[in-house]
């Protein structure tokens, strides 16, 4: 048997070979395949000259198998489906599926979206591990190196990330009780005025405006910020200035996971947890 690279072999013979062996016959393998008999006999001697073997003798009217023609059968009926799948790309089936689905989240974003998306996972998809890790700035350069599948954050990505709009979010103020402020709504000078628990995004829309505000204690998380208000006594809501306006809370991947078959079931149980918002 002489020396063959995988490269030199026209993996369209395959399909060809596998019809000849099962059939053991030219003309009805011809048919099979959509082929002239001519056609198919200089298959056939292509096809032995890869292989190094006969695969087929004749015997009579008929072929019959060698032993190397026997083995190549049985190989071929597990490879072809294989082949086959790897082509079309396998099917995504959540019940039987072991991925690991990594995520970075803002922390106001988690709070809205992980309650219903965990209970949506672990009804459909029982075996799938969903890591979530802290939004930061760097959030996407890792879903640009493969670090991360998705960033969820109130920030558009830049190109050749892929955005899309899951929900819009509002601002809300919560102030300790002791304040004298009776309205349902700050005006924007009480809202500067005031000391404030820096967290999140609310910063970028005072900056639009050319404004600052005054800020007492900067946390990351959102939990502690509300502990840190509520610990100075009793709070209550009130609806900020209306030049702070609602912003728009987006996913964002790269579009090399745009069509995988596991990230696009992902972002679809995203989408349908983002309308209930």
């Amino acid at each position: 048997m002489r020396d063959v690279h995988l490269r030199e072999v026209d993996l369209n013979l395959l399909s060809i070979l596998y019809a000849l062996l099962e059939e053991r016959h030219v003309t009805r393998a011809a048919k099979r395949c959509f082929l002239s008999q001519p056609a198919m006999s200089r298959s056939l001697e292509r096809i032995r000259d890869t292989f190094g073997d006969e695969l087929l003798i004749r015997t009579g009217r008929s072929y019959e198998r060698t032993v190397r023609g026997e083995w190549l059968l049985r190989e071929l009926e597990n490879l072809l489906p294989r082949l086959e799948a790897l082509v079309r790309g396998e099917p995504f089936d959540p019940a039987q599926s072991r991925e690991r689905l990594r995520v970075a989240l803002t922390d106001n974003g988690s709070i809205a979206i992980l309650p219903a998306l965990t209970q949506r996972i672990r009804t459909a998809a029982p075996d799938i591990t969903l890591e979530i890790v802290a939004w930061h700035d760097r959030s996407f350069e890792d879903v640009e190196a493969g670090k991360i599948d998705l960033a969820l954050s109130p920030l558009a990505a830049p190109s050749p990330l892929e955005t899309e709009r899951l929900f819009k979010e509002d601002f809300v103020c919560l102030l300790g009780a002791e304040h004298k402020l009776r309205s349902r709504r700050f005006t924007l000078k009480q809202y500067l005025e005031l000391s404030h628990v820096a967290v999140g995004a609310l910063d970028r829309p005072l900056a639009d405006l050319g404004l600052r505000r005054r800020v007492a204690l900067s946390v990351p998380f959102l939990v502690p910020a509300v502990a840190a208000v509520a610990g100075m006594a009793n709070v209550r809501f009130v609806e900020p200035p209306p030049e702070i306006k609602s912003f728009q809370y987006f996913m964002v991947w790269h579009p090399r996971l745009t069509a995988e078959p596991a990230q696009v079931w992902f972002r679809e149980q995203l989408q349908i947890v983002a309308k209930s918002i």
